[in-house]
């Protein structure tokens, strides 16, 4: 019979091989930290969780997601300096993203994409070409629709010669924008969107252009000091999703494309939600009156932007960026054009047969 220190030492000689199994599959489980500067409960911060489960599921537990509080408590800016410095990748805004491409902003130009449906074939478009020029340091998971920025101010906002003195609220390092705006004879006062809330306060500013789902979130403390909205969408708000490109690399070559596809319709779910979402946010701005404007506003903000496209615009990025972003507005154009015509068109009448 065995002693009782043989069959110990069998017992342990039969575990230790299990036991090192289990630390190698411990070893295999990567989770990428991901700074999302989010609102709680958004529809951002909902689609987020839910891709974490996806993350989970399609990679059997092997890649993992995890969301840091201390970057939903850190502006962008730091965010994008710790994604420089050891964050796997990062959710970022239309200023986010022009952070690290600057040509981005070309989707953000007031005025130059329409509706949804331009602002979709725009995506569509610029996507291969972003995701190209930072692949050298990052993988561009998503793109997609965070809703369109409009004025809101003291007075009306119909045309671009309304903007003609008004005392604007702009970000520091939104250098294009402002450039932008100063030709069309808007004063440009420098502040975050927290400065905003002293500056209207103190009647330094007239009003800013932003978010409507942010505004409402401040309705509270501003009620009462702005009191128009423009009906004109003047930009649209993009969301990206990046990842550092050696950080990617870790994750096994087989799973990227369908790890890669999960964050794309992710992104484009959160983007349907957050039009139900502006949507209530107007809605719950009491007081807040939203100016009708007449069939010849759209026109006139589309001449303000051709009028400045070769002097200003143009030299502001790179040329196939807006051959991208014209080639698709064109198609979109285009097809709707043609669905009108449709519409219009009275049905052919019924061919007289021959007797």
């Amino acid at each position: 019979m065995f002693s009782r220190s043989a069959a110990l030492a069998l017992f342990l000689s039969v575990l230790a091989p299990l036991a090192g199994m289990a630390g190698k599959a411990a070893a295999q489980v990567l989770t990428l930290k991901i700074a999302a500067n989010v609102p709680p409960n958004s529809p951002w911060d909902i689609g987020l969780l839910r891709l974490a489960a996806e993350f989970d599921r399609i990679s059997g537990g092997r890649v993992r997601l995890s969301f840091p509080q201390s970057a939903r408590m850190a502006s962008e800016e730091d965010n994008i300096r710790r994604l420089r410095l050891g964050l796997d990748g990062a959710m970022l805004s239309s200023q986010g993203l022009a952070e690290i491409y600057p040509d981005s902003l070309a989707l953000s130009l007031p005025g130059f994409i329409g509706d949804d449906a331009e602002f979709d074939a725009a995506l569509k478009a610029v996507k291969p070409l972003i995701g190209a020029k930072l692949a050298d340091r990052y993988v561009l998971l998503a793109l997609s629709k965070g809703g369109w920025i409009r004025y809101f101010s003291t007075s009306p906002i119909r045309y671009p010669a309304d903007l003609a003195g008004l005392r604007i609220s702009i970000d520091q390092g939104n250098d294009r924008e402002s450039r932008l705006l100063d030709s069309m004879g808007a004063r440009l006062v420098p502040g975050s969107i927290a400065d905003f809330l002293l500056q209207i306060g103190s009647g330094s500013v007239d009003g800013i252009c932003q978010s409507p789902i942010y505004i409402a979130a401040l309705w509270f403390q501003l009620r009462g000091k702005l009191r128009y909205m423009s009906e004109f969408k003047v930009a649209p708000f993009v969301g990206a999703m990046v990842v550092d490109a050696s950080s990617w690399e870790k994750v096994p070559e087989e799973l990227r494309p369908e790890l890669g596809s999960a964050v794309q319709d992710m992104a484009d779910s959160v983007g349907r939600e957050t039009s139900a979402l502006e949507a209530e946010a107007i809605a719950s701005m009491d007081g807040l009156k939203v100016e009708s404007e007449g069939p010849d506003a759209a026109p006139k903000w589309a001449e303000a932007i051709a009028r400045r496209r070769e002097s200003l615009i143009a030299p502001m990025f790179s040329a196939e960026m807006l051959q991208a972003i014209d080639g698709a507005l064109a198609a979109a154009r285009a097809s709707k054009s043609e669905r009108k015509s449709a519409e219009i068109s009275p049905p052919s009448a019924p061919a007289t047969p021959e007797r």
